[in-house]
């Protein structure tokens, strides 16, 4: 006998009336096991909606008169359930959510990006890993500026580690993995590409000097001239700069320090 699958109880929270149909027409179609239970046009309402039905999934909406997605966030003492934002690109609060290692969708949503969203938030709820990423995401939206966002979520083999940007030196390629070096000649291997930190870290103070090395300028201490030349971090390494990569590097120093 073919063991049936497992619903996930799920909230739609969006002020548009027709993004809300919508975005439940394509989870009918596309999502079948994520069962919508209310639909919700702002946040006072969803925060009702989530103490009634304590659901699995929450589909958010970030801008939202009254109460913003993030400001709904902030009433609620805990939420052990997945959220995905909804969003039209909003820069500041895009990166934030992924500094958070949390989804979301553009505006108007995709199929296909609905679906790898709620196939990644299906998979967390059914073994009932909810880590405490809203508050860092709501830490990092208290600051004005991205490159004064202050915690970054890096996912490992064990699941997910909190730090604090400023710690990080820099990041190391190690094939499909990335290791991260940090204050105190701390090491973390995270389960993500540098190419993937690169495009994360980039409008934080972070440059890729070279096809297996990311530093964060803060940390930088000394520039040793040469064809591309070398770079002294804070931790004493010393690494080789890509000669297309010298102007570059230049450039965001002289921005961020």
């Amino acid at each position: 006998m073919i063991k049936p699958a497992q619903t996930i109880s799920t909230l739609i929270i969006d002020d548009d009336a027709l993004g809300r149909e919508y975005l439940k027409d394509l989870l009918a179609k596309h999502c079948p096991d994520a069962e919508v239970k209310a639909l919700c046009k702002n946040g006072k309402e969803g925060i009702r909606a989530i103490q009634k039905w304590q659901p699995d999934l929450i589909f958010l909406d970030i801008e939202m008169p009254g109460m913003t997605g993030f400001e709904m966030l902030r009433q609620l003492p805990s939420l052990p359930c997945e959220v995905i934002f909804i969003t039209a690109h909003d820069r500041y609060a895009i990166n934030a959510i992924r500094f958070a290692a949390l989804d979301y969708l553009l505006k108007p949503v995709k199929p296909a990006m609905l679906t790898d969203a709620v196939g990644r938030a299906t998979e967390k709820v059914r073994v009932k890993r909810f880590p405490p990423q809203y508050r860092s995401l709501l830490n990092n939206l208290d600051h004005p500026r991205e490159e004064h966002l202050i915690n970054l979520a890096i996912p490992t083999i064990e699941g997910l580690l909190f730090v604090k940007l400023a710690h990080v030196i820099r990041c190391e390629s190690d094939d499909k993995y990335t290791k991260i070096f940090m204050v105190g000649k701390k090491m973390v291997l995270a389960s993500r590409t540098l190419a993937d930190f690169e495009d994360l870290l980039q409008s934080s103070g972070f440059v890729r000097i070279h096809k297996s090395h990311l530093i964060n300028t803060r940390h930088l201490k000394k520039y040793i001239r040469g064809e591309g030349g070398q770079v002294v971090m804070s931790d004493g390494s010393t690494i080789i700069v890509a000669r297309r990569k010298k102007d570059e590097l230049l450039q965001i120093v002289a921005q961020f320090r």
